[in-house]
């Protein structure tokens, strides 16, 4: 973006500020219990993704499912669909990450069906020879296991059955088995080997109508995610083309708060947020444990909403301890001259921030990393009611984004600023925006991108509407993306 005028690049005098009203002895308590509770909880850390689900088989069986019925529709569709595809998802056809999935799940507590999946994707993929070895252990695991063994064996090892026993055998596949590509392929093996021409080609056109809806949909993200990169990129050639300033608001910097009292706003905010959290959770497992609440409820869409307001009570309660108000603070009222300038600069900001999670995504490929399934998986958006569902979207897509960005860009970029100057403020803050959410290599990755992109925003703008506009289509993107392609 080009250098902003004068009447916008000159700093704002500093608003004279008495004592601090913000007590640095319950600033220096509230971020002793935070960062001991961060400890635990980093220390106390399970050292797979998979132990933090709470539905992993289930979870695993839908991601692989959705995969291989894709990994079908591919293979049939025309030529243009599979050169974009291969080209931006990866040509590897090889099934040994779902296998490699599947040998973890099996260790940390095998069933019936997990083992039946982890073999029908080796003989899908050729390993004979370990199909007769995990087939052993399974005469002696009951009667479901049993049956198990026995499709197997006529699927793919060449057990002969009549048509009559064999149609016997595709009734059980689709009474035990939940309908997808596991019960789809192993119906389509049976129903070949015993000849019966109209079973296979009732599974295998299963297989192929979902696995077409589902090219189709990803096409459309990805044909969405051009379009973002195409407005993004027009946006900013207006900008530089025109030499438009980019000034969306006027919030002060310098800040109307000290650099110990910007510190105290951000921990006591982190402090409030762990605490309510915590303490929403006890009372919902006692609840649980003494009456007999379900798992999942309101309370806990909720308290997720609730637990961010410490943070927003504390920075307006500071705010007019000063005579400032919030808005005034962090430019959230634009005047209508700056309406353009923040349709076009959120523009720029959603634009770069598909183009970095496209080099993340190349990069990644052609350095062969590839994260674990579990890592970043919305389970509760994949398998919760639709209260719940509801209650993640709006906390996701319209309150996390609003106090996430008070709190990283308008409170702890802002003090940063102040002690390290706008660079450096900016990638530390976009570190520990990245460190807190959790994720694995490429999330973090992702994470850190858009923290710089929504604080650079907030620097060259003088407001946090850009980045909390990014942040909220980003946000909804993902989690739009992620019903779509696996709970739908």
């Amino acid at each position: 973006m080009p250098d902003q005028p004068s009447d916008v690049s000159r700093e704002t005098p500093p608003v004279p500020v008495q004592s601090a009203p913000l007590s640095p002895w319950v600033t220096a308590v509230c971020g002793a219990a935070a960062g001991a509770y961060l400890g635990f909880a980093v220390y106390t850390a399970p050292a797979s993704p998979l132990e933090r689900l709470e539905q992993p088989e289930q979870s695993l069986e839908r991601l692989v499912t959705r995969e291989m019925d894709l990994r079908a529709a591919v293979r049939q569709a025309p030529a243009w669909k599979r050169t974009v595809y291969r080209t931006l998802a990866g040509g590897d056809d090889t099934l040994a990450d779902p296998i490699a999935w599947y040998d973890e799940l099996i260790g940390a507590g095998p069933s019936p069906v997990a083992q039946l999946s982890h073999v029908v994707l080796m003989a899908e993929n050729g390993q004979i020879g370990r199909i007769n070895t995990a087939l052993v252990p399974w005469e002696f695991q009951g009667e479901s296991a049993f049956r198990m063994a026995k499709w197997v064996r006529v699927g793919y090892l060449g057990l002969e059955l009549d048509r009559e026993s064999a149609r016997g055998l595709l009734m059980e596949i689709r009474a035990e088995l939940p309908p997808g590509w596991f019960a789809d392929i192993l119906v389509a093996r049976v129903a070949a080997k015993s000849g019966d021409r109209a079973a296979r080609q009732e599974a295998e056109a299963s297989i192929g109508a979902r696995g077409a809806a589902l090219l189709d949909r990803w096409l459309a993200v990805t044909l969405a995610q051009g379009v973002l990169l195409a407005v993004g990129a027009v946006a900013l050639g207006r900008i530089l083309r025109r030499r438009m300033s980019v000034a969306v608001g006027d919030a002060p910097f310098p800040f109307v708060w000290t650099i110990r009292d910007g510190y105290g706003l951000f921990i006591r905010g982190v402090f409030g947020f762990l605490l309510i959290s915590v303490a929403m959770s006890s009372v919902h497992f006692y609840l649980n444990e003494q009456f007999g609440l379900p798992v999942k409820t309101p309370v806990i869409g909720i308290g997720t909403l609730v637990a961010g307001l410490p943070l927003l009570w504390w920075t307006i309660r500071y705010l007019a301890s000063r005579g400032a108000s919030l808005p005034a603070t962090f430019g959230l009222k634009p005047p209508e001259a700056g309406l353009s300038r923040l349709g076009a600069a959120t523009a720029v900001v959603i634009g770069l921030s598909a183009l970095g999670e496209v080099v993340i995504m190349l990069v990644s490929g052609a350095l062969d990393y590839k994260p674990h399934w579990a890592d970043g998986l919305l389970e509760d958006v994949l398998w919760g009611p639709p209260w719940l569902v509801a209650c993640e979207m709006l906390d996701s897509v319209v309150w996390a984004p609003l106090i996430e960005e008070l709190a990283f860009r308008g409170v702890l970029y802002a003090t940063l600023r102040l002690t390290m100057g706008v660079g450096p403020a900016v990638g530390v803050s976009a570190v520990i925006f990245a460190s807190v959410h959790g994720y694995g290599v490429l999330g973090f990755a992702s994470v850190f991108w858009n923290g710089i992109l929504w604080a650079a925003a907030y620097e060259r703008t003088r407001s946090l509407l850009p980045s909390i506009l990014a942040h909220m289509f980003n946000n909804f993107f993902v989690t739009t993306q992620f019903i779509w392609l696996l709970r739908i």
